[in-house]
């Protein structure tokens, strides 16, 4: 192959092109050398500025806490004993979340204007603080309002919520968590003493009874003392030499039960109330027990007609009236678990009729037995008919027998009721 010899132009040109880039490149950064360094690629970055903490650090000190601990809260306080009412503020906190601090402000009633005892409330206020998260807004400031009594009284705004209820010689104190105590939790507050003693005249009860009573014969005493303002003293009396005081405390309520044999005659005497006077009466809604149901019945033997009552062991006391239509009535009384008889004399026609408590609802009538001797009893008549003819007998006197038999059962019934039963008398 034959190879065209190469022009010296080509390389001259790209030689040429390389020069001027080079040029231009230097031109173009000139001007930024003239009047700064180029950075080193090695140079350390600006570093972020952080937060101040000034603003909520003190100078010199340790940044302020968002919260605290109910042991290191702190308070002020105002307080008003006569009127029942106190106030108290958190000034350091929010508490934080999880801590409380209960606060509560009690009225008593008292013996006397100064300290003394027994006391019992009579109305109390309980309140308070409980921790928040951060960012939360707490509630800064209780507000406490009791009732005070018209007569001696004791208020004291104390921390924590046990009261001492009655405050008496061997009872516990409240001493410092009294709010505005010198030491203790209650100097925890800052605020005038948190506590006061006085009123004038003496409390009085207003005692009361209620008497309910069941059916079994006994008697519950209800004692109230719910509209005083002392605690009332109640003395019982009952039947059997039953005696009893019972102290109620102001706004109270007790109970006592009387036996059936207590029960019968009760006189509650108490201070400031009238004398109650009663005893058990018996509830209307008592159900009676069930009576059992006597069994009476009659036979016509030849001779006589003869009643019989039995009265069951449960049964009541039965008097009844056996009225012939010859002759004199009888009476007679069958006590329960006994059983009692009444005959007449057998003659043609005999009839009784039986009222009282038990009541046969018209006469029974004597019906002569069909194998009397024909010179026996039933008045004579030996079985024959009025006029002397021959006595009936055979199937046909079977059947006027067996006839008058069911008639006479079924106007024998008596029924059994509260004072006049009615009941089958059965032949």
């Amino acid at each position: 192959m034959i190879r065209p010899p190469l022009s010296p132009r080509r390389p001259l040109a790209v030689t040429a092109a390389a020069l001027a880039g080079l040029a231009t490149a230097l031109a173009l950064t000139a001007p930024a050398g003239a009047t700064s360094a180029s950075p080193s690629p090695t140079a350390t970055p600006t570093a972020t500025a952080t937060p101040s903490a000034t603003a909520t650090t003190p100078p010199g000190g340790e940044p302020a806490p968002s919260c605290v601990a109910a042991a290191d809260a702190r308070y002020t306080h105002t307080f008003d004993g006569p009127a029942g009412k106190a106030s108290i503020t958190l000034t350091n906190g929010p508490l934080c979340r999880g801590e409380e601090q209960d606060l509560a402000l009690v009225s008593y009633v008292t013996p006397s204007a100064k300290f003394a005892v027994p006391q019992y409330v009579l109305d109390k206020s309980i309140k308070k603080f409980t921790g928040v998260a951060p960012g939360e807004l707490g509630v800064a400031t209780l507000d406490f309002a009791v009732e005070v009594p018209n007569c001696y009284t004791q208020v004291d705004f104390v921390f924590g919520s046990k009261l001492i209820d009655p405050l008496t010689d061997t009872s516990d104190r409240y001493g410092d968590r009294k709010v505005g105590s010198p030491s203790g939790i209650g100097a925890r507050s800052t605020g005038p003493s948190a506590w006061y003693n006085g009123g004038s005249g003496t409390c009085s009860a207003a005692p009361e009874v209620i008497a309910e009573s069941d059916c079994d014969g006994n008697v519950e005493l209800t004692l109230v003392n719910r509209s005083g303002n002392a605690e009332a003293t109640f003395a019982i009396v009952g039947s059997g030499g039953f005696t009893e005081k019972v102290t109620v405390p102001l706004r109270k309520i007790e109970t006592r039960k009387l036996s059936a044999g207590e029960a019968q005659e009760i006189t509650v005497t108490a201070p400031g109330m009238k004398d109650f006077t009663g005893g058990w009466q018996k509830p209307a809604d008592c159900q009676q027990p069930e009576a059992g149901t006597p069994d009476a019945s009659y036979e016509s033997s030849c001779d006589k007609m003869t009643f019989r009552i039995s009265n069951p062991e449960d049964g009541t006391p039965l008097t009844s009236v056996f009225t012939p239509n010859k002759g004199e009535p009888k009476k007679l009384t069958v006590e329960p678990g006994r059983t009692g008889t009444v005959s007449f004399p057998a003659s043609k026609g005999l009839t009784v009729t039986v009222t009282g408590d038990l009541d046969s609802g018209g006469p029974l009538k004597w019906e002569q037995p069909k194998d009397c001797p024909s010179t026996g009893g039933g008045g004579g008549g030996g079985g024959g008919d009025q006029d002397g003819g021959l006595p009936v007998t055979g199937a046909a006197a079977g059947a006027i027998a067996a006839g008058a038999a069911t008639l006479l059962v079924a106007g024998a019934v008596l029924f059994l009721v509260a004072r006049r039963r009615r009941i089958r008398f059965t032949v």
